[in-house]
């Protein structure tokens, strides 16, 4: 598998939500991406995820969680 280390800066945000939920990125792959909120934050089991300096704007599935840090799938 193919991992980018990104560490750059994403936007999640839900249909449910007013806002968005700033992230981390860690590690981005033609799949999907690691992320991490803070710890505080409420994360649904799907997004959307922004990352303009990776031009990603795309909806995501939540497949993995570990404290403040998440692993997200896209959605095709």
């Amino acid at each position: 598998m193919f991992l980018q280390d990104a560490f750059k800066v994403g936007l999640i945000s839900s249909s449910g939500s007013a806002g968005s939920i700033g992230c981390l990125i860690w590690d981005a792959s033609p799949d999907g991406v690691d992320v991490e909120v803070d710890p505080a934050a409420v994360v649904p089991d799907t997004v959307h995820l922004s990352i303009a300096s990776l031009a990603i704007d795309r909806p995501c599935a939540v497949v993995e969680r570990e404290g403040s840090r998440l692993h997200l799938v896209y959605v095709r």
